[in-house]
């Protein structure tokens, strides 16, 4: 594995334990937050199974490219940084809606146009709402990050 995909791969883990952080900031009113947060997760299981599948394959090939675009073309590494793991986001919302998409709005025999609206641009919405920002700035990092290990290897 190269440097590139690597660092991506810490980033994506860094990434999910501040969503993590931030279900536990948004349920602050409740008594036992972790409590819900497990219930949360094992309620779609299969869902955050599949996100979490998506966001570590895409990291593996957004990553290379990352590197590639970083270290051979020489583009700016903050924005290919930034965009990189933002592609890597929409790709687990995607992998996690379509398993409800699937599940919930096609086999239940709900109206398609209705679970399309329900299980892939709610989820887009508010998961981009409220990841826009930790994303940006941590695909920054990574930008930065693969720039600096360019270097230390030409």
């Amino acid at each position: 594995m190269n440097k590139p995909v690597k660092y991506t791969y810490i980033t994506v883990l860094i990434n999910l334990l501040i969503a993590m952080l931030l279900f536990f900031s948004m349920s602050g009113g409740t008594i036992n937050p972790i409590k819900e947060f497990f219930d949360f997760i094992i309620y779609f299981y299969l869902n955050f199974t599949a996100a979490i599948v998506a966001l570590f394959v895409s990291s593996y090939y957004v990553g290379q490219k990352m590197g590639k675009l970083i270290c051979e073309k020489k583009w700016n590494s903050i924005l290919v940084g930034m965009i990189g793991v933002m592609v890597i986001l929409i790709c687990g919302v995607f992998g996690g809606a379509t398993v409800g998409f699937l599940e919930e709005g096609i086999m239940r025999g709900h109206n398609v146009s209705d679970s399309i609206v329900d299980y892939y641009f709610k989820p887009l919405f508010w998961i981009l709402i409220f990841g826009f920002i930790p994303t940006f700035i941590s695909g920054a990092f990574l930008g930065d990050k693969i720039k600096k290990t360019c270097s230390k290897t030409i």
